[in-house]
């Protein structure tokens, strides 16, 4: 049997930096929910524990600060933009089912230790996810580390084991803490000896393994002068260094691995949570549903279809003069329509009006007419294309939904409507549905201008620069393609000649 647990500040704290600025549609930030998340999962595929649990740390003083004032004094507060993330990431961590530990007085890394410890009691193997190497004193046989590290913008994950450990350190993890009492941590504020570095630290826990062995020999030491009086006169802050480095495996926590058995998530809390935070593909890896409640009232709201014909014409003029806006969706070019106005969602095509099409067209697409597409540049140049009028466009959902969410590759109006409307809404009717939705959001956000003023107007001015083209000088084309392959035929002589 296999327990993983995660250092939950450590990880979030690694995703915050290492995944770019990301927020929710609220503009609440999620970078280090999202990298948090990403890390778990692709922790659960590969590794596929039969436990899992992650531990926190709980801003109280703990013993360590009683012993030493200073100990992590010189940390700065976390930042504003992760805070707000914290209680979050732990709402997900519970709609996914997944424990939680903390324990007052006591750091997260106390929790991961008593969790190797208890493991092995059990006789089951302990998975610690951390991006400190602080844990990798817990490293044995049965209990490995998976140390995080954001590099160059990516989020990587390492396994350690004894065995990776001594290839790399040249000496046993338990021995992680002598290092330390030497060579101090400045990211804990732990002093070790001054004076003594990394490499002088390495070398001395290389050979002789052990501070209470280097202090028992200290005399005889095969080591500089400098350095043995150094050694001489940081004793006490030696042994100290090493009593604040030592994680603790008696943490008064709860704990039983097989409390913390594993069932992959699948509950409405947690689509509603990863909905609220736009995180669409983890709904879509995980297969999240919905409550009951939600999808019932998306449902309920699905509008009847009509095909307007030639008899139904009349109805459906009188139906456009009432709208506040349409929603347009083409079909096959501009043979057919989809309007949805709100009351029904109509089909409109050649076979149905006849000769009236023209001059449907010209009705729906009269300036005065409000229309809400998607993509609506190109539907803009197929009305150019007819010299039917562009005039009217107040809305694009996909111009919007990439606003709000610049990275998705999706934009499909069925897909937004599950992510910004709760449920599945189909053409016109997710576009009509979709409008004050996002319009909304964008206002939320500020991009008020941005769409109305700039994206907006910008389709027009595409869709007519498509269909205008621009001139090209045939001959000065070809004269550049002629010099062009003149230089790659010397390039590749001097090639063949310099590889002889």
């Amino acid at each position: 049997m296999k327990l993983m647990i995660l250092d939950g500040n450590s990880i979030v704290n690694r995703a915050f930096y290492g995944v770019r600025l990301l927020n929710a549609p609220d503009g609440t930030p999620t970078n280090g929910i999202y990298g948090f998340v990403s890390i778990l999962q692709k922790l659960l595929d590969e590794q596929k524990p039969d436990s899992v649990c992650v531990a926190f740390d709980v801003h109280a003083p703990t013993f360590r600060h009683k012993a030493f004032a200073d100990y992590k004094a010189q940390r700065k507060p976390m930042p504003d933009d992760l805070v707000k993330q914290i209680p979050i990431l732990k709402e997900v961590l519970d709609a996914m089912g997944v424990h939680r530990y903390e324990c007052a007085g006591w750091e997260a890394d106390d929790i991961l230790g008593t969790a190797g410890k208890r493991c092995d009691e059990a006789g089951w193997n302990c998975l610690i996810v951390t991006g400190d190497k602080d844990s990798f004193q817990l490293i044995t046989e049965t209990t490995h580390v998976f140390h995080v590290k954001s590099r160059m913008g990516q989020t990587e994950t390492k396994e350690y084991t004894p065995e990776v450990f001594r290839e790399e350190y040249g000496f046993d993890p338990v021995h992680i803490v002598d290092l330390k009492a030497l060579m101090g941590d400045a990211s804990d504020n732990i002093p070790g000896v001054p004076g003594v570095g990394e490499k002088t630290a390495t070398d001395l826990i290389q050979r002789y393994t052990t501070i209470e062995r280097i202090y028992k020999e200290l005399d005889t030491l095969d080591v500089k002068e400098g350095v043995r009086k150094k050694l001489c006169e940081g004793r006490e802050s030696a042994f100290q260094s090493y009593e604040l480095a030592t994680i603790s495996r008696e943490a008064p926590v709860d704990f039983d691995p097989a409390a913390n058995l594993w069932q992959k998530a699948a509950s409405p809390e947690l689509y509603d949570i990863f909905h609220r935070l736009g995180f669409q593909k983890f709904i879509e890896k995980w297969g999240l549903q919905a409550g009951e409640i939600a999808t019932a009232a998306v449902q309920s709201a699905a509008l009847p279809d009509a095909d307007v014909t030639v008899e139904t014409l009349q109805e459906f003029y009188a139906a456009l003069d009432r709208s506040e806006y349409i929603a347009v969706l083409p079909k096959d070019g501009l043979d057919g329509l989809d309007v949805c106005d709100g009351v029904c969602v109509y089909h409109i095509g050649w076979s149905t009006v006849g000769e009236n099409y023209n001059e449907l067209l010209r009705k729906i697409f009269a300036p005065g007419v409000k229309k809400v597409s998607h993509n609506s540049k190109d539907l803009m140049g197929l009305l150019l294309s007819e010299q039917l009028p562009v005039e009217g466009f107040v809305f694009d959902t996909a111009l919007a939904a990439y606003l709000l969410e610049a990275t998705e590759s999706d934009y499909a109006p069925e897909r937004l409507s599950v992510r910004f409307l709760g449920g599945e809404l189909r053409g016109a009717q997710a576009v009509w549905s979709l409008y004050p939705e996002l319009d909304k959001r964008i206002r939320e956000l500020g991009m008020r201008k941005l769409m109305y003023d700039i994206e907006l107007p910008l389709c027009r001015v595409l869709a007519e620069m498509e269909k205008a083209g621009f001139l090209v000088n045939k001959m000065a084309l070809y004269g550049y393609g002629e010099s062009m392959t003149g230089t790659i035929n010397a390039l590749q002589k001097s090639i063949w000649v310099a590889a002889g």
